[in-house]
């Protein structure tokens, strides 16, 4: 009786540490209603990404935050295109925050403006080797034409068209063609 008592307990001080870290590593998933469309964040806290995705009648896009790597990239559909980028971690949302800033939106009664802007602009060159940028960033950019964004600051003259996107209602990416992005 004894032998069976102390297995169980040795068996569940083996596989408590061993689930829990199971736990930890699995993906959390939250849609967030936001102007009339919605919102669809993915969390992978094993390999430190978060996915959020945009659906509505008008347009779709993806952006993928890379923590353990810092890249980002943001695919948008309308314009059959990728945009890879260095995170900016000090405008960026923590990544052990983002489950909050969910909890956050989906309490809210009203839109309001993202709090945070980042501009880049695009140059036109070729990325070569997506794989580099990890396996997210892979799959979601393969197919599409993909190009690098550099953060700009202060006023911008010159940046031609901009894509604003929203990302829940806490940064805005805004993606700007130069005259040289033809």
């Amino acid at each position: 009786m004894h032998l069976s008592i102390w297995t169980a307990v040795l068996l569940g001080l083996v596989l408590t540490p061993a689930l829990a870290d199971n736990h930890q590593q699995t993906e959390i998933s939250k849609k967030i209603s936001i102007g009339g469309g919605y919102q669809i964040m993915t969390i992978n806290r094993k390999w430190l990404v978060a996915s959020i995705e945009q659906k509505t009648n008008h347009e779709y896009w993806k952006t993928i935050w890379n923590y353990d790597t810092g890249f980002v990239a943001t695919k948008v559909l309308p314009e059959r295109a990728c945009y890879v980028s260095i995170m900016n971690r000090t405008e960026m949302p923590s990544f052990d925050g983002l489950p909050q800033l969910a909890a956050d939106l989906r309490n809210q009664r009203h839109p309001r403006p993202p709090g945070k802007e980042i501009t880049f602009t695009l140059i036109r060159r070729a990325i070569r080797d997506l794989q580099s940028y990890g396996p997210d960033i892979f799959s979601t950019c393969t197919g599409l034409s993909t190009y690098v964004a550099y953060e700009v600051h202060g006023p911008q003259f010159n940046l031609g068209s901009c894509l604003k996107l929203d990302v829940l209602q806490y940064l805005a990416l805004t993606y700007c063609h130069n005259d040289n992005f033809v």
